[in-house]
């Protein structure tokens, strides 16, 4: 398995083209979900046993949601090189590009999954809105099931309740990350572009505040500015363009001052690597995605014929130095989003074997997600500061010094 997950990691990175640190202690917000109160039975009844895996059987099948390559290529990428590589275990499908008006049709097409009743696991990455609303219904129906979710957009409450294993970036690490490499840099300002959708998602407002907290520590200018939504009227070329032309505008109004930029949106990325790489003082810490893949290759027109990663990242870091950029960008040098799904595949096909006695044996899963990252990832739990929620498994990796791969 563990081979068959490596050089499915390698073949994802000769096709993957892009479309979407700290150890401070982190300060999460509370959650904007309340669990109701429930109610005391009138006997107490038996605890449950756990969940069993099913039977083994050579019929079982892994069921993988993911975006179209406009939303995100490493998902989709990752998900179709496992069906080609094990088709008779793997199915696929994507939900649509308007995901957030067209929820009804993402819940209807993860229901379908499980309506097959060879599908033994269902793996879902990037988890957007529908989620835990399917979830919910699949685990009712089919309890048999295990529900694997990454880089969720629902709060974390309800989506830790609904899934089985919740697997997102730290994202507040992720706000420590970008300051803290803001100040090595020696930036004056830190631009946060966002819109009201993204904002509504309690884990990107922490990562803000986390980021805002920090920058403002060491004297940087945190400034907020409105993007569009690229599921909104405009589409994502236009959130695009207006990233292409907003840029050069903030070097203006800070002319002579360092300034570095982050977005939210993975469809932004291409046009914020382009607009970035042109300005002298202007510096990208991190993708809203961290990976070596994550908008680069597409953004700068590299040669993607090439299948391992530091490969990918020699041949990049080696393109931002001949750009005079190589001081000025970061990234993280695993691509999180497809390990998520190549390593919750190793994990899923134990379940489906009825390897696992429950559905969440922490240890194994940290090594199906090595397996298929390549490198030794970071895993905390996620907690508002008064729950902690156990099944939430925040992932980090340290950000790279391109420097370091050039020649």
């Amino acid at each position: 398995m563990k081979k068959l997950i490596c050089t499915l990691l390698a073949l994802c990175m000769v096709l993957s083209l892009v479309a979407c640190g700290s150890t401070k202690t982190e300060t999460k917000t509370e959650t904007k979900t309340e669990e109701p109160a429930a109610e005391a039975p009138a006997e107490a009844a038996p605890e449950a046993a756990p969940e069993a895996a099913p039977e083994a059987t050579g019929n079982y099948k892994i069921a993988i949601l993911t975006g179209t390559a406009s939303q995100g290529d490493e998902e989709i990428t990752a998900a179709q090189k496992l069906a080609a590589a094990d088709p008779e275990h793997v199915i696929t499908d994507t939900y649509p590009d308007n995901f957030s008006s067209e929820v009804e049709t993402t819940i209807s097409k993860l229901l379908a999954f499980a309506d097959d009743p060879d599908v033994k696991a269902i793996i879902f990455v990037q988890a957007v809105q529908g989620a835990t609303a399917a979830f919910n219904q699949i685990k009712e129906e089919r309890p048999d099931i295990l529900l694997i979710c990454g880089v969720p957009a629902e709060d974390p409450a309800p989506i830790s309740a609904a899934a089985d294993i919740v697997l997102a970036n730290d994202e507040i690490g992720c706000g420590y990350q970008v300051a803290d490499k803001a100040h090595e840099w020696g930036c004056d300002v830190l631009i946060h572009y966002s819109f009201a959708r993204h904002l509504s998602y309690e884990t990107i407002v922490a990562k803000r505040d986390a980021m805002r907290t920090t920058a403002e520590s060491y004297g940087i200018e945190f400034v907020e500015r409105d993007a569009p939504d690229p599921t909104g009227d405009a589409g994502s070329s236009g959130a695009q363009a207006f990233i292409l032309e907003d840029i050069p505008k903030v070097m203006e109004e800070y002319a002579g001052k360092k300034v570095c930029f982050y977005c939210t949106n993975c469809g932004m990325q291409i046009a914020l690597q382009q607009a970035i790489i042109k300005e002298e003082n202007a510096f990208y810490a991190l993708p809203c995605c961290p990976s070596p893949f994550h908008g680069f290759q597409e953004a700068f027109g590299l040669d993607s014929s090439y299948g391992d990663i530091e490969g990918t990242i020699k041949i990049l870091a080696n393109y931002l130095n001949e750009n005079g950029a190589c001081d000025r960008f970061s990234t993280w040098a695993v691509p999180v989003n497809m390990a998520m799904i190549l390593g919750g595949y190793e994990y899923a096909t134990a379940w489906a074997k009825g390897e696992l006695t429950e559905k969440v044996d922490l240890d194994l899963l940290a090594q199906c997600f090595s397996n298929a990252a390549g490198a030794t990832a970071e895993f905390g739990t996620y907690t508002d500061g008064t729950n902690n929620y156990d099944n939430y498994l925040l992932v980090a990796f340290d950000p790279i010094n391109f420097n370091d791969y050039v020649g």
